[in-house]
């Protein structure tokens, strides 16, 4: 078992991957249940496209299934810490688009939900990449605190239009391969402004993501938990 985080060299409460909670006991129970949350949010929409099989979305279940689990992977292979927060915007967001977008059909009885989810993925993916590239910075940067916020903020800004624009690849190629499948709603709708529109609101939802990480950490909460120091640990060595 890893060692706990140690957030204050001078106090007893220690966490491991997690902002939030500073007890072991509550910190194995938020565990537990992302663990659960994410077996069920992975699994079920695939056992449910058994009893009406229909490809295509067999296919964006598995996809959505290996991004639940992607958080679990990396943490082991490269040894940066996920916090459960984030483990549960994963396994939440997955739902939003497994569950209610395809198996409840939410994309198309509300055509403004796709727009709502490009929103949300932009701020989940900030929330995942910041904390990451501020820890980089934190060990290795030699900026001033301006300079190392506005590198962080670039690196930031850049991930989330890069994740943007593979998604945006992903979708037209499962519109080519799909195209002429009876029933397959196209991705793109065959149109440039549904993709551009979808790039923007990523970067909407990215901005407003990163201005509420920095008023977070602006908080008296982050303050006395030696916020610096806790994010250096997110990074190895």
């Amino acid at each position: 078992m890893r060692s706990y985080i140690r957030i204050n060299s001078d106090s007893k409460n220690s966490i491991n991957e997690t902002f939030f909670f500073s007890d072991e006991e509550t910190y194995y129970k938020i565990k537990k249940f992302n663990k659960i949350f994410a077996l069920v949010v992975a699994f079920f929409p695939i056992a449910m496209s058994m009893f009406d099989f229909y490809f295509p979305y067999f296919a964006v279940y598995v996809v959505c299934a290996m991004g639940i689990f992607s958080p679990y992977i990396v943490e082991y292979v490269f040894g940066i810490i996920i916090f459960e927060e984030v483990r549960f915007l994963i396994t939440f967001h997955t739902m939003l688009h497994s569950f209610f977008g395809k198996l409840f059909e939410f994309y198309r009885i509300y055509p403004w939900y796709d727009d709502v989810l490009h929103i949300l993925g932009g701020i989940l993916l900030t929330f995942i990449s910041m904390p990451i590239f501020y820890s980089i910075e934190l060990k290795y940067s030699t900026l001033t605190k301006k300079g190392l916020r506005l590198k962080v903020d670039i690196a930031t800004f850049n991930f989330v239009n890069a994740s943007g624009v593979m998604w945006e690849i992903a979708e037209f190629i499962a519109d080519l391969v799909f195209v002429d499948v009876p029933g397959y709603r196209l991705a793109q709708e065959g149109s440039l402004f549904d993709t551009m529109t979808d790039l923007i609101e990523n970067d909407i939802g990215g901005l407003i993501a990163m201005f509420l990480f920095w008023r977070f950490l602006k908080t008296d909460r982050m303050k006395r938990l030696n916020r610096d120091e806790l994010i250096k640990k997110l990074t190895p060595q």
